[in-house]
């Protein structure tokens, strides 16, 4: 019984489906006549209007005439869309919002007619009293209001004359409009009352910022100027090598205030700028990139920093013009008779006279130190009579533009609402907690709600970069040490970093290591200034034009503006010839730039070599490390043998050239030297712009701890470099990823720009200031490396292969003979030697026919007995095989 019911019911229901979908299909058709007809009643209308349809058509026109007046011209198509309109929507949910759509047309036209009607004068006409007349008058002139909008019209005259009907037509008007377009009025005054206020707020900020900063600059400017009077002895208290100001108060009253010559022997005063923004739902936007760091006071700060404890004090030092410098020094000659204060000035005057850039890189306080001890090691200048080293001036790096664009705030703010809807879109609901501007990308922090996989918001990477319109896009989920995904985009207008700013940041002056590297900006505009004897190897990789090079220059000079020549020396390798050239005869450089590929193999030779020999000095002195010995030998200062080690710097600009000529050799010695020369104070420097598994090896790439890596072409290249993607979302320029050995996670860093012309032009200072004497006997032990054919790696023997047959040829023939293995690892216990050097013994013995080819993982053949073996030794190998 239940099957045959279930069968009666199955019927039944495919005829209520049958006729739903027939009924749908003849609504369908019934709203399409419905349309069909609607528009022939339109043309039909408006045809009439025109006098086209004869004596019906005029008719229909007196009667549209009468009724709505001008807007019959109009009135047929506004019915026909209101139809359609209403048609289309039929049945949906916003039914009700279609009528009332529907209905504020309506009024909007009767709105129309009336004003059309006050602006004729017609409302107030005491001929036009009744709907008839007012309905025959628009009939005959064919325009006005007609009857219904006129009617209306004069009603609202009647009791709220002229003045209130207007204000009462806009007052409905702009409701209906709100009603037909759903955008609110009032939101768009607000918004445009927000952004005037906002730009107002951030300019009266930013004018009662400069003008708090001018004043506290004067302020600092009086007292240092005040104390220095105060608490500076006179000139009868001079100490020998050193000069001061004096106390001439009329003088310094007199001169005019120079402040281009006075911030060129002091560091410029950086500022903060006090911009405060609105927030929207709790975002934090950090305000617009500059080059302010922290808020601080104008004080002096040397470069010339002590780091022996031998040395003396400079003092304090304050801002003195020249020309009140100059006087106070005549002032000061006829004031004392010594001899020895008379060569003291003298002596300051002649560095006066020596060219207006040596003057501003000396603050008013000259310090001179008691020239050394006569070097007795390789690594000491030559020269006794070396003049003291004078640090190049701020001045001739290019100062920041204070006026720099950047994004604005309301762009910010836009982006991170966009950004949210974005992801809403796409199923992802999180909110825009923080946004950090940088100089040339922005990051926007975003809190996923809980639930949301991290997962799903890196698949929506290509979809966030489309819908932004930006160039690329990065994402970092998670930030390292937030509960928040950052998405990094660029800006819009970048901002370009300069090497001044950097230097002038309070990160690098504080800095006491002598081997401060300025590396660039980050994402939130910050400093980030390291240490390179911290890191202690650094690589550094990216594809041509993405700011290697540039990132080079920049290290160089951060090390020439904190470390003396005594304490830092640079050997460069440049294979390129061109990047690094500029550099030669600066006090710095312990021989000149090398740029042939087989003598950059013998320069890492000796710098190997040199690593050795300071490990042997520290186990004589019985301390652990370059530091340890340096404080060795000042407690030992005048005992023979006993002098202080620089640091040394090796930067190679391009690994890849040198490891297609000497790949075995380079790559033995920087394995070395990357393992074992930290403590020695040697740092490896290296560059590629092919970052590819056959140039940076993984045994290379294991002793590098830290990396920077710049923009490159692909993933593969970005995990070779960091072992991670990231490297390829680059934008170039400068824009690196930062990873040293102490950060979890690498750090986005916009790095410095440095010109030419600032190169040349500090490299040109530091040639005037000395002869740079390079050290002959390194330049001699490199030229008897080079002439060598390979480089050992147990210490870089000297003895090695002959042009045809190696010195332990004839001895290792007879070991393998009488043991009757041939191994390479046996030749390298028995004979001490390398593994490179061992592995050639191993194929001269194979092309002689003493063992055979290899044969994977088994043992080589013997070949020769000792008897032939010898005659073969004896006769050579014409007459043995003749034999």
């Amino acid at each position: 019984m239940s099957n045959q019911r279930k069968r009666r019911r199955k019927p039944g229901r495919a005829s209520t489906r049958s006729q739903q979908s027939y009924r749908s299909e003849n609504y369908a058709l019934r709203d399409e006549i419905i349309c069909i007809v609607l528009l022939f009643v339109m043309i039909l209308l408006l045809l009439c209007n025109f006098g086209f349809c004869g004596k019906v058509g005029d008719l229909l026109s007196h009667v549209m005439f009468g009724l709505f007046g001008i807007l019959a011209y109009i009135v047929p198509v506004l019915l026909a869309f209101a139809t359609f309109f209403y048609i289309s929507n039929a049945g949906s949910r916003n039914t009700d919002l279609v009528v009332m759509k529907i209905v504020a047309g309506v009024v909007l036209c009767l709105q129309f007619g009336i004003f059309t009607d006050l602006l004729m004068g017609r409302l107030n006409d005491a001929s036009l009293a009744t709907l008839a007349e007012r309905y025959e008058s628009s009939a005959a002139i064919r325009g006005g209001g007609g009857a219904i909008a006129g009617g209306i019209g004069a009603f609202l005259y009647r009791y709220l004359s002229d003045t209130g009907t207007i204000l009462l037509v806009i007052v409905l008007g702009i409701i209906c409009i709100v009603i037909l377009t759903e955008r609110s009025f009032i939101e768009g005054l607000r918004r445009g009352t927000m952004a005037v206020y906002s730009k107002a707020e951030a300019d009266t900020a930013e004018y009662l910022s400069h003008r708090k900063e001018r004043r506290e600059q004067r302020q600092k400017r009086e007292e240092g100027a005040s104390r220095k009077r105060t608490s500076l002895p006179r000139a009868r208290k001079y100490a020998v090598g050193m000069t001061s100001d004096t106390d001439l108060k009329q003088a310094a009253e007199e001169e005019p205030e120079q402040p281009d010559r006075l911030t060129e022997p002091v560091l410029p005063v950086l500022r903060q700028q006090a911009d405060e923004i609105n927030d929207i739902h709790e975002i934090t936007i950090h305000g617009r990139f500059s080059t302010d760091e922290k808020e601080q006071v104008p004080t002096f700060i040397s470069f010339e920093k002590d780091r022996e404890n031998n040395r003396p004090a400079t003092g304090n030092a304050s801002v003195v013009s020249p020309q009140t410098e100059k006087k106070a020094r005549e002032e000061d000659i006829k004031e004392e008779e010594t001899k020895e204060e008379k060569e003291v000035v003298e002596n300051d005057r002649s560095f006066t006279e020596e060219g207006s850039s040596l003057h501003e890189s000396l603050s008013p306080r000259i310090e001179h130190r008691k020239p050394l001890a006569k070097p007795k090691a390789a690594l000491e200048p030559t020269d006794q009579n070396r003049g003291e080293y004078i640090f190049p001036p701020i001045t001739l790096l290019k100062a920041p533009n204070r006026n720099r664009g950047g994004d604005s705030r309301i762009h910010l703010k836009e982006t991170a609402q966009r950004l949210e809807k974005i992801l809403h879109t796409f199923g992802v609901n999180a909110k825009v907690t923080d946004v950090s501007q940088g100089p040339t990308v922005t990051r926007y922090e975003l809190q996923p709600e809980i639930g949301v996989k991290v997962s799903k918001i890196l698949n929506l990477s290509d979809d966030i970069k489309l819908n932004l319109a930006a160039t690329d896009i990065r994402i970092e989920a998670p930030i390292p040490g937030k509960v928040a995904v950052g998405i990094e985009v660029p800006n819009k207008e970048n901002i370009t970093v300069t090497l001044r700013e950097l230097l002038e940041s309070q990160a690098y002056q504080a800095s006491t290591a002598a081997l401060t590297f300025a590396v660039g900006k980050d994402i939130a505009g910050e400093t980030i200034v390291t240490d390179l004897a911290k890191m202690p190897h650094l690589l550094i990789a990216g594809s041509t034009g993405s700011g290697k090079s540039v990132c080079i220059n920049t290290m160089i000079l951060s090390l020439l503006y904190k470390s003396r020549p005594e304490d830092v020396k640079l050997i460069m390798i440049d294979p390129k010839v061109v990047e690094l050239n500029v550099y030669n005869s600066i006090p710095h450089l312990l021989i000149p730039v090398v740029t042939d590929p087989k003598k950059a193999a013998a320069a890492l030779g000796w710098a190997v070599a040199e690593m050795t020999r300071r490990y042997k000095k520290f186990a004589d002195a019985e301390v652990r490390d370059l530091s340890g010995y340096n404080k060795f030998v000042e407690l030992h200062q005048g005992e023979e043998g006993y002098e202080k080690l620089p640091q040394i710097v090796l930067i190679v600009d391009e690994l890849a050239d040198l490891m297609m000529v000497s790949k075995n050799e380079v790559e033995t010695a920087i394995c070395r030297l990357a393992q074992l020369a930290r403590a020695a104070g040697i740092h490896l420097i290296i560059a590629t712009q092919r970052p590819s598994v056959d140039v940076i090896t993984g045994l290379i790439k294991a002793n590098m701890p830290s990396r920077i890596a710049f923009a490159v072409s692909s993933g593969t290249d970005s995990r070779t470099i960091l072992d991670m993607n990231g490297a390829e979302k680059l934008l170039g320029k400068g824009d690196m990823l930062f990873f040293p050995q102490s950060y979890s996670k690498p750090i986005r860093v916009q790095g410095a720009f440095v010109s030419d012309k600032e190169i040349q032009d500090i490299t040109d200072f530091l040639k005037k200031q000395e002869t740079n004497s390079y050290q002959e006997d390194v330049q001699e032990a490199i030229a008897t490396m080079e002439g060598i054919a390979g480089i050992g790696t147990a210490g870089m023997e000297t003895n090695e292969e002959a042009p045809d047959r190696d010195e332990y040829f004839e001895d290792a023939g007879r070991f393998i003979i009488g043991k009757e293995k041939a191994s390479i690892g046996n030749l390298q216990r028995i004979f001490k030697i390398g593994f490179n050097r061992a592995a050639r013994i191993m194929d001269q013995l194979c092309e002689a026919g003493v063992v055979g080819e290899e044969e994977g993982t088994k043992p080589r053949k013997i070949l020769m007995t000792m008897d032939q073996f010898e005659d073969y030794l004896l006769n050579g190998p014409a007459k043995e095989s003749a034999s």
